[in-house]
């Protein structure tokens, strides 16, 4: 019988002699590495580090923005009391130089230590245009009884025209705040009103543009436009052939619905004939103009007569 299976199987009897010799340490501790964690930064101390700063890499001079984010390794690289001092080691994006920043608890701040440094920016209060902060020089030499009174004469007038220059700008600021930002409901009321100008406008034009069968919106009209329009001249081709489709198109309007009978048998022949699949031969669509008298005076006389495969023809025809 296994001994798993055995009733009481782990207790099995051991004697001093096995205690004494320690052979039992040997099976009570694992012979396989346990887990070390489960991510990088148990695994190998790689933590994700941002930058504090806009910093400049000392080997390309890369200018790295603050918040950008590295895969850096983290060390612990002393203590300052009872704050541990930690380092981070990353490497650029660009040259792949190696960069250590440490921070400093005594301070509040980062040590740059190799391969980055601080990207310094100073504030120009005149080119930002703002009123900056005024120099005092040394208050308690203003208020001194030995001090000398001519530099604190001049003083004087430098910080009294500082003072007038930024009562001017403050004023000058208040001024325009109260011709643009005051009257809000009559500003809102000419906003709206300009907007719906423009959007009466718009559609004007979009409904001229589709009135037209275009899709886009049109432009205003110009005089240089209508101008120009008006000097386009077209070939004479061009002309003749618009002349002669207008002449059809009179012709058309100004005759008869029902035509002569010739003309609406030649059409219906014309018609047949394409729908059974029959090739017209021009001599049969076409007569010359002696035929067409000759026709007249027949058609007076007597009524025309058609054949029995025109008849066919328009039989088949009048009946589809």
């Amino acid at each position: 019988m296994s001994s798993l299976n055995a009733t009481q199987a782990d207790g099995y009897y051991h004697p001093p002699s096995y205690i004494e010799s320690g052979d039992y340490k040997k099976k009570s501790v694992s012979q396989h590495a346990g887990s070390k964690g489960t991510n990088q930064s148990q695994l190998y101390g790689v933590v994700r580090f941002e930058l504090p700063f806009k910093c400049v890499c000392t080997s390309c001079e890369k200018i790295i923005g603050k918040g950008t984010r590295f895969n850096a390794k983290k060390d612990n690289a002393g203590e300052f009391y009872t704050t541990k001092i930690y380092k981070f080691t990353f490497k650029c994006y660009e040259c792949k130089n190696p960069m250590v920043l440490r921070t400093n608890p005594e301070k509040a701040d980062y040590d740059f230590v190799s391969g980055i440094r601080r990207k310094v920016e100073t504030w120009d209060t005149e080119a930002a245009g703002s009123l900056g902060v005024f120099d005092m020089n040394n208050k308690s030499q203003l208020h001194s009884k030995t001090a000398d009174p001519i530099g604190k004469l001049e003083r004087d007038i430098s910080i009294r025209q500082k003072q007038t220059a930024a009562n001017k700008r403050v004023s000058s600021l208040l001024s325009i705040n109260d011709r643009d930002y005051k009257p809000d409901a009559d500003n809102n009321a000419l906003l709206r009103k300009t907007y719906r100008k423009d959007r009466k406008e718009k559609k004007r034009r979009l409904d001229e543009g589709h009135s037209r069968g275009l899709a886009v919106e049109l432009l205003d009209e110009k005089a240089s436009d209508v101008s120009a329009a008006k000097k386009i001249k077209y070939n004479k081709s061009h002309n003749n052939s618009v002349k002669k489709e207008r002449r059809n198109f009179l012709n058309i309007r100004s005759s008869s619905i029902f035509g002569d009978r010739s003309t609406k048998q030649t059409a219906m022949l014309q018609a047949a004939e394409r729908k059974n699949g029959i090739a017209s031969t021009p001599s049969s669509l076409h007569t010359s103009a002696s035929d067409k008298e000759k026709s007249k005076k027949k058609s007076k006389s007597k009524p025309p007569t058609a054949t029995s495969g025109t008849l066919d023809l328009l039989t088949s025809y009048l009946s589809d």
